[in-house]
């Protein structure tokens, strides 16, 4: 009886141990089956998952032309227009006849050719064909000899300066107003302007008097001309720009220039002595 308990606790343990035996290899079998069962789980859903991108970004490529498209970036291409070019139609040639010489008396004129006689308009109806007038046959040249350089008007209007060699004016009268400020001189002229034609005028420059004097005395020349010894006084000069040169035997030659005007007489005088 004591071998028997003895061996029951014996049993008991041995019993146990393959029972936790058994457990350990349902344990791992479980695992494993756990383990081989969701492996096709996890599959599928990593092909679910990565489907799923490549959708979204099919989605996204193809959305990228129509948002383009309204925005205005794409538009559709316009048809090209060919523009048609028109093809010069060549104009008949019009070759006047001239004869070797001239007909002879009471004979026929020369015959014109077609082309010719249809370039005249108004032949054969009675009307007076149109004549182009040149312009230099509305107009003429004026050319202006004046003492001083003068602006020219007409009607109030600046038309030139005498500086210029001729001045182009209608065909016809004019009244013509020549202004100089800087001497003080105006002068009115009438004129009449030929067709083609230049037509001079001449403005004559007044005189005034000057004054001249030197010291100590000298001889002077006014425009290569001798006039005499200082003091000279009421000297009659035309209006204008002159040259005036001292002479003295001993004190040498002076030259300056003086400008005759209307507004006040005009007086020069040169000491020699000075250096």
């Amino acid at each position: 009886m004591r071998v028997l308990h003895f061996l029951r606790p014996a049993r008991a343990s041995a019993t146990a141990r393959k029972a936790e035996g058994s457990t350990d290899a349902l344990g791992l079998d479980a695992f494993a089956t756990e383990a081989s069962a969701q492996a096709p789980v996890q599959a599928a859903g990593t092909r679910l998952r990565v489907a799923l991108v490549l959708l979204g970004a099919v989605a996204v490529l193809e959305s990228v032309p129509a948002v383009l498209w309204l925005q205005g970036w794409l538009k559709p291409a316009e048809p090209t227009v060919l523009a048609a070019t028109p093809i010069a139609t060549p104009l008949p040639a019009v070759i006047a006849a001239t004869p070797p010489c001239a007909p002879a008396q009471g004979s026929a004129p020369a015959a014109v050719s077609a082309g010719a006689a249809a370039a005249r308009p108004g032949e054969g109806t009675g009307a007076a064909p149109a004549r182009a007038v040149a312009p230099a046959m509305m107009a003429g040249l004026v050319s202006i000899d004046a003492p001083v350089t003068m602006h020219v008007y007409s009607e109030g209007r600046l038309i030139g300066t005498t500086e210029a060699d001729t001045i182009m004016l209608p065909v016809g009268a004019h009244e013509l107003e020549l202004v100089s400020d800087a001497v003080g001189f105006r002068a009115r002229r009438s004129v009449s302007v030929q067709a083609g034609r230049t037509t001079s005028l001449r403005v004559e420059a007044p005189r005034v008097p000057i004054h001249v004097n030197a010291v100590p005395w000298a001889e002077v020349w006014i425009d290569n001309q001798r006039i005499g010894e200082t003091p000279i006084g009421n000297l009659q000069q035309t209006i204008g720009p002159h040259e005036i040169v001292f002479r003295h035997p001993e004190l040498g030659e002076r030259r300056t220039t003086v400008l005759v005007t209307l507004k006040e007489p005009a007086r020069v005088s040169m000491d020699l002595r000075k250096r």
